[in-house]
């Protein structure tokens, strides 16, 4: 597994409609997850949905797997088609785009029947 390179799986309940990224990502040593944020951003002149994981250094000497499942504030829109999960490294300065994420489509989630 790369590190910082998230997998993600988009889940859409039947229920309720509600949208829930589901996330797998090996975070590297001496870091640990430190924050999880939503909001819309632009990648690539389209706009997504991202959910954003923070990490910070935290002296640990092992890498770390972390899991985790948000359920989006915000579903698919006539603009927004795509859920992006992003990292950022939170010692460095950057632009959240231009870090490691992985993108899935709204269309491509999985139906959840409880």
């Amino acid at each position: 597994m790369k590190l910082l390179k998230p997998y993600v799986n988009l889940i859409k309940s039947a229920s309720n409609g509600v949208y829930t990224l589901n996330s797998v990502v090996s975070v590297p040593k001496g870091y640990a997850l430190n924050t999880l944020s939503q909001g819309e951003i632009e990648k690539n002149g389209k706009k997504l949905w991202a959910v954003t994981a923070t990490i910070t250094s935290n002296g640990g000497v092992g890498t770390e797997i972390a899991e985790f499942s948000v359920p989006l504030e915000q579903g698919p829109t006539n603009e927004i088609k795509t859920v992006s999960m992003v990292m950022v490294d939170a010692s460095l300065i950057t632009n959240p785009t231009e870090d490691k994420s992985t993108d899935v489509d709204f269309d491509d989630a999985e139906e959840e029947i409880l």
